[in-house]
């Protein structure tokens, strides 16, 4: 019998598109070729022993972001250039490189892939003195302003949401053969939602006859009671449903409050792509995956929030191809769904159709193709 083909991939948990990236790959890699693969997600930061220092950057990234905007976002451009970002990629391979060697001496991968930057340097130094050069894949997860240090040299081949980024990897002198368009990796079960969507309104316990409102929380969104408040401004047959993504002060409270219009709270969920099925417009801020999803399934998309740096880049991405819409206050909120509610939905169908069209639902099956005909094995058809 076949020994199985190991994968290493590399993630972060400085925000959680990394992981939720990584984690669809593995999906798709074990729908495709069950019983072939063997699959290692892993942060070398916080999993392997790294310094403490280290651990306590990785793992204070929401406090910097939340409590220091401008101080993030000077860290950010002053970085994203050619001459900068090859330094902090010397540096990091110095730094991650004896970790990184050393967990694929142990775990002997037959190819690697990243989703996030800082590993594209280190891994690229150590595979280039191997006798047998091991396969190196990298996600990009932005949509659209990439930071520079995605384009260090290292990867084999880089898979990315957009022309956008696509754009930049050329201007970074990555060779065209090794930038594909695939989108950002989401859930696999994206790619089959439409078959099961209507009886999932009775298993979730949403109503029919609204137009359901889908905020998407964390403990980076800081805004969604007050916005669920502007709902009350919409001349139109509104439900929400509210996912507060794990912020338990934020669920707690919501519990408390009696709203005028129906609301399903849930504190955490592993099925999202069930939960957007049953939506109509998903209310969030603008995280690369997060939008990724959204537009997966032909969401249109209200942002309520975004971070300084990449998410800045997200924002232009999504109302350049008029998929949504931005909005400051719970009064802006209510005025754009008025304007999308009216004349039987005509604008909201417009900006779903937009949505849809820049959705790639097959992302992550996409690539776990890729990583799978590299290792010569074979995959069940779809």
């Amino acid at each position: 019998m076949n020994h199985k083909k190991r994968f290493l991939i590399l993630t972060s948990d400085s925000g959680f598109g990394h992981r939720s990236a990584a984690r669809s790959v593995q999906k798709a890699l074990e729908a495709l070729a069950p019983e072939q693969v063997d699959i290692l997600i892993i942060n070398p930061i916080l999993e392997t022993d790294m310094p403490k220092l280290w651990q306590q950057i990785e793992m204070g990234y929401d406090s910097r972001v939340k409590n220091s905007p401008k101080l993030y976002r000077f860290t950010y451009d002053i970085s994203d250039s050619p001459q900068i970002s090859k330094l902090a990629g010397s540096a990091l391979a110095i730094l991650l490189q004896k970790n990184i060697k050393q967990l694929i001496e142990v775990y002997k991968p037959d190819a690697i892939l990243s989703t996030n930057q800082m590993y594209n340097t280190p891994v690229g130094a150590i595979i280039e003195d191997e006798d047998r050069r091991t396969p190196f894949f990298t996600v990009v997860t932005d949509l659209a302003d990439v930071h520079a240090m995605w384009f260090t040299n290292g990867p084999d081949k880089y898979f990315v949401a957009s022309e956008w980024v696509l754009r930049k990897g050329l201007e970074s002198k990555v060779p065209p053969e090794k930038i594909e368009i695939t989108g950002i990796p989401v859930d696999p079960d994206f790619s089959l939602i439409d078959e099961k969507r209507e009886r999932l309104y009775e298993e979730l316990g949403v109503a029919r006859g609204y137009t359901n409102i889908l905020f998407v929380g964390s403990v980076r969104v800081e805004n969604i009671l007050e916005n669920l408040m502007g709902l009350r401004d919409v001349k139109y047959p509104l439900q929400a449903i509210v996912i507060t993504g794990g912020d338990h002060d934020l669920y707690e409270k919501l519990q408390g409050i009696n709203f005028d219009f129906p609301v399903v709270l849930r504190d955490y969920v592993t099925n999202m792509p069930e939960w957007m099925a049953v939506a109509d417009v998903l209310a969030t801020k603008a995280g690369g995956l997060i939008l990724s999803e959204g537009m997966a399934i032909g969401l249109p998309i209200m942002l309520i929030g975004y971070l300084p740096g990449q998410e800045e880049g997200n924002v232009r991405y999504l109302l350049a191809h008029q998929a949504g819409s931005l909005v400051t206050n719970p009064f802006e909120l209510a005025s754009v769904l008025n304007f999308w509610l009216e004349n039987d939905c005509q604008r909201l169908k417009s900006v779903a159709a937009n949505s849809k069209a820049l959705g790639h639902s097959d992302s992550a099956l996409v690539i776990a193709k890729e990583l799978l005909a590299v290792c010569e094995l074979s995959f069940e058809a779809d």
